[in-house]
Order: C-alpha cells, then sequence, then structure tokens
C-alpha cells in the first residue's frame, strides 16, 4: 500500500511519463517529416519531370538544385536522421509504456505490492533517461508545450503559463 507521499509521487510521475512520451513521439514525427521532404525533394530534383521543367530555367537552375539536393541528403546523413527517427520512436514507447505503468498503479495504490510496484517503475526509468540524455534534444519549450497538454488533459493549471 502507498502512502500519501507515494500516491502523491505516483501522480507526479505518471503525467512526467506522459509528458515525455508525447514529446518524443512529437520530435520522432518532426524528424520523419523532414527526412520524407528530404527524400521527396531528392527523389523530385533527380527525376526526369525535373529536368524537363530546369531543361527551361536558366543554365544556374540546375546547378543550385543539386547543390540543393547534396547539401539535403548530405545534412540527413551527417544528422543521421534514421537513427534519430529510430531512438525517438524507442523513447517515445518506453514513457509511453511507463506513464500506463504509473496510471495502473494510481487506480490500486491500496494493493499490497503497491509500493514495490512504484519501485520496480522508478526503476524503469533509468534506461530510457540515460538514452535521452545522451541523443535526444532537450527542447524544455516544446517540452513544456506538452506538459501543458497534460495537465490540461487531466484538469489542472499549467505550470507553464
Amino acid at each position: 500500500m502507498l502512502n500519501e507521499f507515494q500516491t502523491t509521487r505516483a501522480w507526479e510521475y505518471m503525467l512526467a511519463a506522459e509528458a515525455r512520451s508525447l514529446y518524443f513521439g512529437d520530435l520522432a514525427t518532426r524528424y520523419t517529416r523532414r527526412k520524407q521532404w528530404i527524400t521527396g525533394a531528392s527523389f523530385f530534383f533527380s527525376s526526369g519531370a525535373a529536368a524537363t521543367i530546369i531543361g527551361k530555367a536558366p543554365q544556374w537552375v540546375p546547378i543550385v538544385l543539386a547543390l540543393m539536393v547534396a547539401l539535403a541528403t548530405a545534412y540527413a546523413i551527417a544528422v543521421n536522421l534514421d537513427r534519430r527517427i529510430a531512438v525517438m520512436t524507442q523513447l517515445h514507447s518506453a514513457w509511453s509504456q511507463i506513464a500506463n505503468e504509473y496510471a495502473h498503479l494510481w487506480n490500486h495504490t491500496t494493493d499490497e505490492d503497491a509500493e514495490s510496484q512504484l519501485e520496480r517503475i522508478m526503476g524503469r526509468e533509468k534506461e530510457p533517461s540515460e538514452l535521452a540524455i545522451r541523443d535526444a534534444p532537450n527542447d524544455q519549450e516544446l517540452l513544456g508545450k506538452w506538459q501543458d497538454r497534460v495537465f490540461s488533459l487531466n484538469h489542472l493549471t499549467s505550470q507553464h503559463g
């Protein structure tokens, strides 16, 4: 059974985990969209349709477009968008599962094993936290947006104005 302090912590940790899940899901979506734009632009500008359009343009246009495609592709490789997408997706999934476990615990705070469940869930936060510190951006403004959303969904007052 959880005492009052532990019950409050379980609630707070649940909200924090939900916000992190949404934050990393948003980042995964942003990186995926960026990669799709780069891939789509590269495909289009290297296609015959683009060559036909560009063929009627001034001579410098094909060079500029080829340079833009090369730079966009180099950017995608340099920042390793595929890995970033995979990591953000993994973090989204991990924090979503942790939030669900806290929600389950929140509904079972009087169970005999509630305290051990709380400790187990808190222990599960270590790996995704380390991964986030190592491989994820720290965009406090974006995280604040998702914290505000979680607070709103739970009919709480926002901490970020």
